[in-house]
């Protein structure tokens, strides 16, 4: 079961080196490098250098026997979405992750976050998802809970929003992306048990696209309660040939 949510050097927030994780695992990787523009954390646009990390790549590939394989998490955010489109446009990924990190005000992870209305934030946060799916082109729905992270949320809170929870997981099957089991979410953030209650919505809708990754940004969560999650993709039935 491949990492497929993972950070290196040329994401704007991780020192990791690709050798930290080649040299811990023996099997395939790919890299899923930070590109957000209008970020309000770095206050920057932040560009991963497309030549750099392929050179890099291509290089670490000739010595490690071709395992390491190109990625990107697409940080949506509407007002700049002709500039990600075009970025894009000419670049070769094998695996894309989509997601929605921030308002242009706040990263949903910045400290105030957690001091602002709950209810407010999170409806803010799945309106924007709902509208980033489809536009544009991706293997994988990262982290459903980003913009609640901060928060205590029960199940019976995050029910509140099954009806759009719905639409936004059936849109996601509708355009062909993969549902992500994010395992800093669900261990560093305490929050399995929302993961174990959208599952439940994903798999009652029909999803046959799964995604297993550590959002790590360094050795010590690469892979992170990958043995856990195997047992819960057990328990829901969830096949290898279902994982991608």
């Amino acid at each position: 079961m491949r990492d497929n949510h993972l950070h290196t050097h040329h994401s704007y927030d991780s020192d990791a080196d690709f050798k930290d994780y080649l040299e811990n695992y023996e099997g395939e990787l790919v890299t899923t490098e930070h590109y957000d523009l209008s970020n309000p954390y770095s206050k920057q646009d932040d560009v991963p250098d497309y030549e750099a990390y392929s050179e890099e790549i291509a290089a670490l590939n000739a010595q490690y026997g071709n395992r390491i394989k190109r990625g990107i998490e697409i940080g949506y955010f509407q007002p700049r979405e002709a500039d990600i489109l075009s970025f894009l446009a000419d670049k070769d990924y094998d695996l894309k992750l989509l997601s929605v990190h921030h308002n242009g005000v706040n990263d949903y992870l910045d400290e105030e976050v957690a001091d602002m209305d709950k209810d407010a934030i999170m409806q803010e946060y799945l309106d924007k998802l709902e509208y980033a799916i489809g536009r544009v082109e991706a293997d994988v729905l990262a982290h459903f809970d980003y913009g609640f992270r901060l928060f205590d949320v029960t199940v019976e809170e995050l029910k509140a929003y099954e009806a759009q929870l719905r639409r936004i997981f059936q849109k996601m099957i509708d355009h062909d992306l993969a549902f992500e089991l994010n395992s800093k979410s669900m261990y560093l953030y305490d929050h399995e048990h929302l993961y174990l209650y959208a599952l439940g919505l994903v798999k009652e809708l029909g999803c046959h696209k799964y995604s297993i990754g550590s959002d790590g940004h360094k050795l010590e969560h690469f892979r992170l309660q990958f043995d856990r999650i195997q047992q819960i993709l057990d328990e829901f039935g969830i096949g290898e040939r279902e994982i991608i």
